[in-house]
C-alpha cells in the first residue's frame, strides 16, 4: 500500500506533463497510459525527442527530491521500439544508459507490436520441463507424479495465460511434458497413458483427476477482464482490448445476470436484467434488428429514457416483430430505475455472486456426466497412491490379464491367487474365492459379516456403494478407508504371487491389511482407528 501511495504522486507528474502539452503524444491510440510500475520496476513510455526525454529527466527529479527515491539513469535501461538512427544518437548522448533490444521481457511477459513468434513461447516450455526431476522422476509413485503436475506444472503457465493467449501448440507441449505422470518420463507415448488425456483433466466429481485443462483454464482465468470491465470500469487499463476467446465470452454472457439500479453499467441489448434474460433470449426476433452500435453501446438508462430503445429498432415490422415488441414493452414499464442506487452484477455460479476463476472453470464442466463414487474415492482418508489405485480400478485400466491378452502381451492362464476362473479386475477384488474370503474374514471380525462380498455380485462398484447403505452414518468413513485398504492389499498380494513367486495366503493378506491399517491410523485415519483397531488385535492375524 505504501509503495502505491508512493508511486501514484510519480505517475500524477507524468499525467500532468501529459496534460499541459510537456510530452508529444505516443503514436498508438490504444496506449492510455505513460507509466506503469510493478514493485522495484517502473517503466514510462515516450517519444524519442529531446524534449520529451528533458522532462522526463525533470519529473524524475523533482519525484526524488520529494520522496527520497532517486533515479539512478545508469542502472536504467533504455529499449526503442520504433527508433531511427538519428533517435538513437539523441537517446544516447541524453540518457547515459544501457540500450536493449525489442521486442523484450517485461514482468516474465513478451511484449511485441506484432503477433508473437513461436520462439517467443519456447522459454516457457523450457521452464515446465525443466521442473521434472530427470532421472529421479522414475523413482517416484504414480501418486507423487501427480502431486508434481498439479502442484507445479500446471502452474508454471497460469501467470502468462492470464494475459496471453497461449496457442495450442504451445499447450499440447505442455500437456506432453506433463504426461510424464504414466511413465516418469517426458515422452510418455499412448501406450503408456492408461486414461485418455481428455479424462485425467477432468475434475474429481466428473471422473478425472483434476489435473487442470489448460486451456479450458486459460479461458476462465480471462474471463477476469470481462468481469472487472463490467464490475470495476474505472480501472487503469479498463478499455483496452483484451484477448479473450469466443468461448470464455459466451460463458460470461451466460454467467452474469444484472440487477438494475442507476442503469448506468448495464447494456440495454445484451445484459441479462430483464428476469435474468437479455432482450434476445426474450424478443429473438425483434433483436435481429437492432444496429450494431446500439448493441454495444447502448445502456438501461439511456433507453429507458424517452424510450429511446424503440428508436433503435431498424428494418421492417413483421407481425411477429410486433408480438415481440409488445412483450418487451410491458417487460420494460415494469422497470424501475433507482438513481441513488448502483447497478449489480452477479456472478450465478458462485454463491456470494462474485467472479473466481475456480467457479468459470468448474462451470465449463456443467452438464458432464458425474462420476458416481467419486466421494467414496477421494474423500476416504488414504494414502494418494491407494486412492489412484482405485481411481484405475473403476475406468478399468489394471494390467490383469483380460486386458494383457487383448494385447497379445504374456498374462497369467488363469487368476493367480484362485487359479479357477480367468482374471479381471472385478474378479481379482470379490468374485474370487480367495478375495471373498479375505473379506469375509477381516468384515466377520467388525461385525460385519452381512455386507461380505457373495457369489452373486455384480461388481465391486456396486457391492461398495449397497454395502456403505447398510452401515451407520458414523462408520461410512471407516468402512471406505477399509474397502480402500482391503483391495489394495489383494492388489499387493496378487503382484507379489505373479511376480515373485508367492504362494496365496489368506492370513498373509489379512497380517497386511491390520499392519497398515495400524500405520493409516497413526497418520490420521482416525475413522479408520475407530472401525478398525478397536477390533482387529494388532500386530498379528485374527
Amino acid at each position: 500500500m505504501l509503495f502505491i501511495l508512493v508511486m501514484e504522486n510519480l505517475n500524477a507528474l507524468i499525467s500532468y506533463a501529459d496534460r499541459e502539452h510537456l510530452l508529444q503524444p505516443i503514436a498508438s491510440h490504444q496506449a492510455k497510459h505513460r507509466i506503469s510500475a510493478y514493485a522495484d520496476d517502473v517503466v514510462m513510455f515516450l517519444r524519442p525527442t529531446t524534449q520529451d526525454i528533458t522532462t522526463v529527466t525533470g519529473v524524475l527529479e523533482i519525484f526524488g527530491h520529494a520522496t527520497g527515491l532517486r533515479t539512478n539513469i545508469s542502472k536504467s535501461s533504455v529499449t526503442p521500439i520504433q527508433c531511427g538512427g538519428d533517435d538513437l544518437a539523441a537517446i544516447s548522448e541524453l540518457l547515459p544508459c544501457e540500450i536493449k533490444n525489442f521486442p523484450c521481457t517485461y514482468l516474465g511477459l513478451p511484449l511485441s507490436i506484432r503477433k508473437l513468434a513461436n520462439a517467443d513461447f519456447l522459454p516457457l516450455i523450457d521452464k515446465v520441463a525443466d521442473k521434472l526431476p530427470g532421472w529421479k522422476a522414475s523413482l517416484l509413485s504414480r501418486a507423487g507424479r501427480l502431486v508434481l503436475v498439479k502442484a507445479v506444472l500446471s502452474s508454471i503457465p497460469v501467470y502468462l495465460m492470464l494475459a496471453l493467449d497461449l496457442p495450442k501448440w504451445v499447450l499440447k507441449a505442455i500437456d506432453k511434458i506433463r504426461s510424464f505422470l504414466w511413465k516418469g518420463q517426458d515422452n510418455a507415448n499412448g501406450g503408456n497413458c492408461l486414461v485418455s488425456w481428455n479424462v485425467v483433466q477432468r475434475p474429481l466429481q466428473y471422473g478425472g483427476l483434476g489435473i487442470l485443462n489448460l486451456e479450458l483454464m486459460a479461458w476462465a482465468l480471462r474471463i477476469r477482464w470481462l468481469w472487472l470491465q463490467k464490475t470495476d470500469p474505472l480501472k487503469p487499463w479498463a478499455g483496452l482490448p483484451v484477448q479473450v476467446h469466443h468461448n470464455a465470452k459466451a460463458l460470461f454472457d451466460v454467467a452474469v445476470v444484472s440487477v438494475v439500479g442507476n442503469g448506468e453499467t448495464i447494456k440495454f441489448w445484451t445484459d441479462r436484467w430483464l428476469q435474468g434474460k437479455n432482450v434476445a433470449e426474450h424478443c429473438p426476433t425483434l433483436f435481429k434488428l437492432i444496429p450494431k452500435w446500439a448493441v454495444k453501446q447502448r445502456t438501461v438508462i439511456q433507453g429507458v429514457t424517452d424510450r429511446k430503445w424503440v428508436t433503435d429498432i431498424r428494418g421492417a415490422l413483421s407481425v411477429q416483430v410486433l408480438v415481440e415488441y409488445l412483450q418487451l414493452w410491458n417487460l420494460i414499464e415494469g422497470v424501475e430505475l433507482r438513481p441513488e442506487v448502483t447497478d449489480q452484477h452477479l456472478w450465478r455460479f458462485a454463491s456470494h455472486g462474485a467472479y473466481s476463476s475456480k467457479s468459470a472453470y468448474e462451470a465449463f464442466f456443467v452438464g458432464s456426466i458425474t462420476f458416481a463414487p467419486w466421494r467414496r474415492v477421494w474423500k476416504a482418508w488414504a494414502p494418494l497412491r491407494c486412492k489412484f489405485f482405485i481411481w484405475l480400478v473403476f475406468k478399468k485400466r489394471l494390467w490383469t490379464a483380460d486386458r494383457l491378452a487383448k494385447r497379445v502381451l504374456p498374462h497369467p492362464a488363469a487368476c493367480p491367487l484362485c487359479d479357477q476362473s480367468d482374471e479381471t479386475i472385478q474378479h481379482l477384488l470379490i468374485s474370487c474365492v480367495f478375495a471373498r474370503e479375505v473379506w469375509a474374514v477381516i468384515l466377520s471380525k467388525l461385525g460385519l459379516a452381512s455386507i461380505a462380498p457373495q457369489p452373486g455380485c455384480t461388481g465391486f462398484n456396486c457391492w461398495w456403494r449397497q454395502g456403505v447403505k447398510r452401515v451407520g452414518k458414523d462408520m461410512r468413513k471407516g468402512l471406505n478407508s477399509l474397502i480402500i485398504l482391503v483391495a489394495w492389499q489383494i492388489w499387493k498380494h496378487r503382484n507379489s504371487c505373479v511376480f515373485e513367486g508367492t504362494r496365496p495366503c489368506v492370513q498373509s493378506v489379512v497380517l497386511a491389511v491390520v499392519e497398515e491399517g495400524s500405520a493409516w491410523c497413526l497418520a490420521g485415519a482416525s475413522a479408520l482407528h475407530d472401525l478398525l483397531l478397536r477390533q482387529l488385535p494388532s500386530g498379528r492375524s485374527p
